[in-house]
């Protein structure tokens, strides 16, 4: 007959155990004697047996110690063996140092007692630091606790700036730092995941030079400031020796002369801002949302000539470029307080409604105006110009445009009806791939890159469109994710620290929500009351200023 939990009194389990415990402690009715060294721990076989799967396993069998009534255990320390038979009778465990807990987890794990294991890795996850995050990985990887593992991994994406910093990094293999540097929930600037890269190839540049290009194409070199840029191009071998990393820091360093080249010092860069700017037409700003902290930070000025017109926005670096729909475009290095937008090259095939995507160190831009539209042209930063690239080769227009593991991507539209195409542009050779189609055929979706995967959020189809649907960049395939709270089309979706945010658009106007990938859920997170934003330049930003004069002259102009 089964007891349910319901039919004990746990007041009594608990005395029932003390009394047991009692015994133990005083040989009384112990039947069972635990050897470490020259130290005897008494016991019961049946508290033993039920408490512990390596005792009820030797326990259950006729051998030398279910027959003479004495286990001699080695290897092993006796403090920690005790711990693990106090845990067994109590359910309790005394604070222990990081030393400790790597030799109790370790004996704890090999009696199999899985209640004991799990408190130990929930003290070592509380005591997580830069210093002790290596040997606590090391413990969870040998002992293959899963839960610990995780909660390293989420540790080290979290802190990495500063785990960087122990000379423990430099012996990380490649996989890990792999998988660290191509997380897209890792909170590090792309500076500093630069530097912590050079650092670790270095360490053994004779076997890491090899994996050094590979590692690199993780990092988005336009994030880097210009100063680092031109320390890398002309003093770092590493990016110098990579024609393909060194001609892309080249397109976007456009400083010239003036810029000074400089290192970084990985233990006291900045840390990251991560935040979504809008474009507020009704204040003539730029404000930035800080999700975590739930506050506004206003930044420059919008300029005059394209107040009061449609335009988009993207971001490559440090600099916000505008795309405005007429064919004009401007630039502003927006981590510059002092920094007033510069107009660039007018547009030359792509002159009307447009959308674009950074890419590789360009600006891409592609006609959106009609039926007809299929033309894509590039803006090179470091020469000014524009110049054009191959159509796509499905006219229509109202796309949603992403740039996605190497690639760009383009999907869906309206040509005379709704479109489901996914096409992938090639930059390497120019040429576009068709892909498999879009489940929800629709327009005016709006699409964004997350740990290899775009999600297309919302749209229109003879309707506002709630859905969400997810194309994994390696699959290849389609999967239908949660709805969003409230159908739009023609507005942005932005990432900051591993969540998509969908900001304004058509029919739902006031209000951004955001999806946590964690929970598998959308939910509103600001309000936009008084504010009059436009819909198709919400950016993220990363601005790698903390606790700047930058970001002090910022937070003190009124929003």
């Amino acid at each position: 007959m089964n007891l349910s939990l319901d039919a004990y009194d746990l007041k009594h389990c608990g005395k029932m155990m003390m009394a047991l415990n009692e015994q133990r402690e005083s040989k009384e009715h112990s039947d069972f004697a635990i050897m470490v060294g020259d130290k005897e721990i008494p016991a019961h076989r049946n508290v033993l047996s039920a408490g512990s799967d390596y005792f009820r396993a030797m326990l259950s069998h006729e051998n030398v110690e279910s027959r003479t009534g004495i286990v001699t255990m080695q290897q092993v320390q006796y403090s920690s063996v005790k711990t693990c038979i106090d845990y067994i009778y109590t359910g309790n465990i005394l604070t222990h140092d990081e030393e400790d807990c790597e030799q109790l987890m370790h004996t704890a794990s090999m009696m199999q007692i899985k209640g004991l294991c799990d408190k130990i890795a929930i003290l070592l996850e509380e005591e997580l630091s830069p210093e002790s995050f290596y040997s606590t990985k090391m413990i969870a990887n040998t002992l293959n606790c899963t839960g610990l593992v995780e909660s390293c991994n989420k540790y080290a994406l979290k802190n990495f700036q500063s785990i960087a910093t122990e000379d423990e990094f430099k012996h990380l293999n490649e996989d890990y730092v792999s998988f660290l540097l191509g997380s897209k929930l890792i909170n590090a600037t792309e500076a500093v995941k630069c530097k912590a890269l050079i650092i670790w190839t270095n360490f053994d540049l004779e076997t890491r030079a090899s994996m050094f290009g590979k590692l690199l194409e993780y990092l988005d070199l336009s994030k880097i400031s210009e100063k680092y840029q031109k320390f890398l191009v002309e003093k770092e071998p590493l990016v110098f020796d990579s024609a393909r990393h060194h001609a892309i820091l080249m397109n976007t360093l456009t400083g010239g002369p003036r810029i000074v080249a400089e290192d970084i010092d990985i233990k006291n860069a900045p840390k990251p801002i991560n935040a979504i700017a809008v474009f507020n037409m009704k204040s003539r700003s730029i404000q930035a949302f800080h999700p975590k902290m739930k506050t506004w930070t206003k930044l420059q000025n919008i300029r005059v000539d394209f107040m009061g017109k449609r335009f988009t926005a993207v971001v490559l670096g440090n600099i916000i470029y505008v795309l405005v729909f007429m064919g004009t475009n401007y630039q502003l290095k927006y981590t510059d307080t002092n920094a007033t937008w510069v107009r660039l090259a007018d547009r030359r095939l792509t002159k009307k409604r447009v959308t674009a995507v950074a890419f590789e160190g360009s600006i891409y831009a592609f006609d959106d105006s009609g039926n007809n539209s299929k033309a894509v042209e590039k803006f090179d930063p470091s020469g000014g110009t524009w110049s054009p690239v191959t159509d796509r080769p499905v006219k229509g227009f109202y796309s949603s445009i992403v740039a996605a593991g190497g690639f760009i991507y383009c999907i869906g539209g309206l040509n005379d009806g709704y479109l489901s195409n996914t096409m992938k542009f090639n930059s390497s050779d120019s040429t576009w791939a068709k892909l498999p189609s879009m489940p929800t055929a629709r327009n005016g979706a709006a699409a964004v890159e997350l740990i290899g995967k775009i999600y297309v959020v919302g749209g229109y189809n003879s309707g506002y469109l709630d859905i969400v649907e997810c194309f994994d960049t390696d699959a290849e395939t389609w999967t239908t994710v949660p709805r969003l709270g409230n159908p739009r089309r023609f507005f942005k979706v932005c990432v900051v620290e591993g969540k998509i945010f969908a900001v304004v658009g058509n029919n739902y106007n006031h209000a951004i929500e955001e999806y946590d990938p964690a929970v598998n859920s959308w939910k509103v997170v600001e309000t936009m009351d008084g504010k009059e934003i436009e819909d198709f330049a919400s950016i993220a930003l990363n601005v790698p200023y903390i606790n700047s004069e930058w970001v002090s002259q910022m937070q003190m102009l009124p929003v």
